[in-house]
């Protein structure tokens, strides 16, 4: 049978069965092309299957390319992890589809190997797309079915059979939503609210080990090839504390391609943790610290600034604000007007009369945008006001201004 090729057409997607129905006529009718699923109600989510003559050649997401190619080459290609960045050159060399066929060309890669990166990444993307279906974001969600340029299909190397990986991916699926995970996506990062409560609650070498890993930088699928354990059993473990209110987890956002260096993996500084030849994450990012006891404002927060590239601390409880400030020597500081036990006045005073951060952006955050707020709070010290609710604009624009050389790219 010939490939089909079908003009530009847009197909509305309601349930799971209907993708896998399209993905299986693909596959029978040995279409070349693109297949693009966009969810517009999931944080624009897009995800691209490459076909060609019926077999899967590669996939790709707006959602974490670069840290989940890296997590694959460290599974089933940790030479190339280790050298991914080249001597003299701060880019990453082996992050894409085309670097590895370049390397399978030259004999330095075996198609086996590069088939297992590619499979590994359909796999995640497939249950990805699989959850997001079956929560029911069923507002803009699409199939568009695109030609690929004729210069970019001599780059197929490999063609994949798309169903094995889809059914692979639809299991995994079952399980993660049998225990209870189905809202919880991989890709968001476990972070600590109470570290005191934390230590009192677990061994010292269950808390070092915490404090260590969930720094809200890595994602559980991360964390599940640091540690070389499966991810749902790692999850599971992290639940109890969750439901205690002790850790939560954050939206974080990619790797940049810049600035990465791997983990030194002879390094025995971490306890029964298993080295893994790692990328570290967001090393040269401006670091933001967020100081306010509420929890949805935090996260509102963190979820903005790690969209924009940039890395966070959020300290929930301002008394212990000033050894943690020390400690990180953050770039800004956001800092809420109203809390318990002192108020932002006098932990904004008290940070100025510390010489280290005399010329540390501190902005007071409030919902009260009085003069007299204003006024009181340039007397403290402060760089800037911003009104509440927090909104991404508003922040962003506010980074723009105190944070104008350091903002990370993007």
């Amino acid at each position: 049978m010939n490939s089909i090729e079908r003009p530009i057409v847009t197909t509305k997607i309601v349930a799971i069965n209907e993708l896998e129905q399209q993905i299986q006529t693909c596959i029978k009718e040995k279409f070349t092309g693109r297949l693009d699923l966009c969810m517009t109600d999931a944080d624009n989510q897009q995800w691209s299957l490459y076909f060609f003559q019926g077999g899967l050649s590669k996939s790709t997401s707006n959602r974490h390319p670069i840290r989940r190619w890296c997590r694959q080459l460290t599974i089933q290609c940790p030479q190339l992890a280790i050298h991914s960045v080249g001597e003299g050159s701060e880019r990453l060399q082996y992050w894409d589809y085309d670097s590895l066929v370049k390397l399978v060309r030259q004999g330095q890669l075996s198609r086996r190997k590069m088939a297992a990166v590619i499979e590994g990444n359909i796999r995640e993307i497939f249950f990805d797309i699989i959850q997001q279906v079956e929560l029911g974001n069923n507002l803009g969600k699409s199939l568009v079915y695109r030609q690929i340029p004729e210069n970019n299909r001599e780059s197929m190397l490999l063609l994949i059979n798309a169903e094995p990986l889809w059914q692979q991916a639809k299991q995994a699926w079952v399980t993660w939503q049998q225990a209870g995970l189905e809202k919880l996506s991989p890709n968001l990062a476990p972070v600590i609210w109470d570290a005191d409560k934390l230590r009192q609650q677990t061994s010292l070498l269950v808390y070092h080990n915490l404090t260590t890993l969930a720094d809200g930088n890595r994602t559980l699928r991360d964390l599940a090839v640091k540690l070389k354990q499966q991810i749902l059993p790692l999850t599971l473990s992290i639940i109890p504390y969750f439901k205690e209110e002790l850790m939560g987890f954050i939206e974080v956002g990619d790797l940049s391609l810049k600035h990465k260096t791997p983990i030194n993996t002879n390094s025995q500084a971490t306890t029964t943790i298993a080295p893994v030849k790692q990328v570290q994450a967001q090393l040269t990012s401006p670091l933001v610290v967020y100081i306010d006891d509420s929890r949805s404002d935090s996260l509102i927060m963190s979820q903005i600034l790690a969209q924009a590239g940039y890395r966070f601390i959020n300290i929930r409880d301002p008394l212990k604000a000033l050894p943690i400030l020390l400690e990180q020597k953050p770039d800004l500081i956001f800092l809420d007007l109203v809390m318990p036990m002192v108020n932002g006045y006098e932990i904004c005073s008290q940070i100025r009369r510390i010489s280290l951060f005399q010329d540390t952006p501190v902005i007071i955050l409030t919902s009260s945008d009085g003069i007299v707020d204003r006024v009181r709070a340039k007397m403290v010290g402060s760089s800037g006001f911003l009104a509440k609710p927090i909104e991404r604009n508003k922040v962003l624009s506010t980074l723009q201004i105190y944070l104008p050389t350091t903002a990370p790219m993007g």
